[in-house]
């Protein structure tokens, strides 16, 4: 099987994506200290496999469809969860020594790895040149030796691609993260001739558009604080964005109903019932085309980003932010829109 050079080059940049949007809802300094692609059988891999496991499904849609799979040992997935949850470090290694599991450790993770794929589709869409949305799936547990091995599982038969890579926390010990992706869907990502057609058609439409020919993309910004409304709204104008801003009460139906806008930066001093309340309007209102949605506060807690993830946020940023860190975080999605 062929290596897949843009392939492994987008499984990277998506790869520290996630490190750095997941280390933010742990609370924790995450890093990818390394990384190494191959190809293998599925047999190969389950055979190699030592440590008890969970494969995650993760299926590919619309342009690019298929499925492909996240291995996380049990131990990984124990840490993660214990982080997520605040569990005392005493606690936590009890559990890690004697393989506990409980629901809320199952949620936890589960929770870590939606924000992976979240962080993944935001490197996957503006980078592929036909349109692809990533879902995440199933979690099964699979114990090495004990565990029946077929045709189907515990992943179907075939030849994968594989990036292997190490996730570091300081003062913790993590193992690794396996993406398993089948060849044919890999061969499928990794044609992206027409991506360089693409860029040089936007180039030119660049050229031709006329100075000053503002709001072609349109961003709502929220927040109760002029200061920073004013901050954010003269950050974001440009003759390619129109920047509306408006008081956290505005009416968001009048605002957002006619599908013009096409993100939302929701600016708040900490998260509470009032900013959840606006995450779970807009994302009904948006329902039919899901709109971004920002969340900036000067107070972050592990519980806030987690209700904030949980109920419609699609990214956070840290007030006071710099105009560069504002502009890069949104321009990830409007690029994607």
């Amino acid at each position: 099987m062929d290596r897949f050079p843009k392939l492994e080059k987008m499984l990277l940049a998506a790869l520290n994506q996630a490190a750095l949007d997941g280390g933010m809802l742990l609370g924790q300094d995450l890093t990818v200290k390394e990384s190494e692609f191959s190809t293998c059988k599925k047999e190969d891999f389950v055979k190699k496999l030592e440590d008890a496991s969970f494969i995650i499904g993760v299926k590919s849609q619309e342009d690019y469809e298929g499925k492909f799979y996240l291995i996380v040992t049990l131990r990984d997935a124990i840490v993660l969860g214990s982080l997520l949850l605040g569990v005392p470090p005493a606690r936590a290694s009890e559990k890690m020594k004697l393989a506990i599991l409980e629901t809320d450790d199952v949620d936890a993770f589960n929770e870590f790895t939606n924000q992976v794929i979240g962080s993944f589709n935001s490197v996957f869409k503006p980078t592929l040149p036909k349109k692809v949305h990533l879902k995440l799936l199933e979690s099964n547990k699979f114990i090495p030796g004990s565990d029946g091995v077929n045709a189907d599982e515990p992943i179907p038969d075939g030849e994968y691609f594989l990036f292997r890579a190490e996730f570091g926390i300081p003062q913790q010990e993590l193992d690794r993260i396996d993406i398993l992706i089948p060849a044919t869907l890999a061969s499928f990502y990794d044609l992206q001739e027409n991506s360089e057609a693409a860029e040089q058609e936007s180039a030119e439409d660049e050229a031709v558009r006329p100075a000053g020919a503002a709001g072609n993309r349109t961003v709502l910004i929220l927040d109760d604080n002029s200061m920073d409304l004013q901050f954010f709204q003269e950050t974001l104008s440009s003759n390619e964005i129109k920047a509306i801003a408006a008081p956290l009460d505005a009416d968001l139906t009048d605002l957002i109903g006619n599908g013009r806008v096409k993100a939302v930066l929701l600016g708040a001093n900490d998260v509470d019932d009032r900013e959840i309340s606006i995450c779970i309007k807009i994302k009904s209102i948006s329902s039919n085309s899901p709109v971004p949605v920002i969340m900036c506060a000067s107070e972050w807690t592990r519980v806030g980003v987690l209700k904030a993830l949980k109920y419609g946020a699609s990214d956070i940023i840290v007030k006071p932010c710099t105009q560069d860190e504002l502009k890069g975080k949104l321009a990830k999605y409007l690029n994607a829109a």
